[in-house]
């Protein structure tokens, strides 16, 4: 087990494992991952409530044209739809890709759980448009 040694600005030197090293990473990279995702959520939800507020029983007003907001909320689904793709749908299918060529289940089992995850995702807001839209 390689053990590499840094040192900080202030002086201190700490001592830490290959492994450590990586487990590291990979929670960075989630916490980046996770940040993206609850930012998209955000969104989202801000843009659900924007559209629910122009119009209180989520029915056409008589008289109104509602086709700007319809154009506004399938925009923004289409939005949402490309960053689940792009944070779950690709990292899921290299994922997949690599497992098969290393020849390690588990990393193949993960990038399959990872496609399927987004792609309900994915269908999800297909159904959420619907009811959004009046």
């Amino acid at each position: 087990m390689a053990i590499k040694i840094i040192e900080n600005e202030n002086g201190t030197v700490t001592e830490k494992t290959s492994k450590q090293i990586k487990r590291e990473r990979k929670l960075r990279k989630f916490q980046k991952t996770a940040g993206v995702a609850g930012f998209t959520a955000a969104m989202l939800a801000m843009s659900s409530l924007t559209a629910f507020a122009a119009n209180g029983e989520n029915t056409a007003p008589s008289n109104v044209s509602t086709s700007t907001m319809s154009t506004m909320i399938n925009i923004i689904m289409w939005i949402v739809r490309i960053a689940i793709l792009a944070i779950g749908g690709i990292p899921g299918l290299i994922k997949i890709v690599q497992g098969q060529q290393e020849e390690n289940p588990r990393d193949r089992n993960n990038g399959i759980v990872s496609v399927v995850i987004a792609g309900v995702a994915f269908a999800a807001t297909f159904a959420i448009a619907a009811l959004i839209n009046p």
